[in-house]
């Protein structure tokens, strides 16, 4: 069954608010780093009052997804299924990654990719309004 479209026109919206407002702050950090840092990466980690309730929803919550990668992969302790799923806007790629034990167990976990100029930045929530940010040239 196909999506509707206002439905999805509204999912990109919510990531489109996130990236609007953790794009500014990107741009303040990659001002203070070092052009030869980049090249082999530059790790920070921030607190954004206000982030943590936009990543929610525009992130975490955001049910309009699209599934990009699947694979069972064997384990030690038993097979597990690993599945990626991908909502994007133009400079933004907000991403889920779900494994799925043979146990039961779930673990999901969620990144948001942004290019800004030739810097490609990788962000993910720590706890909070507490983020971690990875910047590559």
């Amino acid at each position: 069954m196909p999506i509707e479209e206002s439905y999805k026109r509204a999912c990109l919206e919510k990531l489109k608010k996130v990236e609007e407002y953790i794009k500014n702050f990107l741009q303040e950090i990659l001002s203070q780093v070092d052009e030869e840092d980049l090249e082999y990466g530059v790790s920070q980690e921030a607190t954004l009052s206000g982030l943590g309730e936009l990543w929610e929803e525009g992130v975490e919550k955001n049910n309009y997804m699209e599934v990009v990668f699947t694979e069972i992969m064997e384990h030690h302790d038993g097979a597990y299924l690993k599945a990626t799923f991908r909502n994007s806007t133009e400079d933004a790629s907000a991403e889920r990654y779900i494994s799925v034990w043979s146990s039961g167990r779930v673990e999901m976990s969620y990144a948001l990719f942004l290019s800004l100029n030739s810097v490609s930045a990788r962000v993910e929530r720590v706890k909070g309004d507490t983020f971690r940010f990875f910047f590559k040239k």
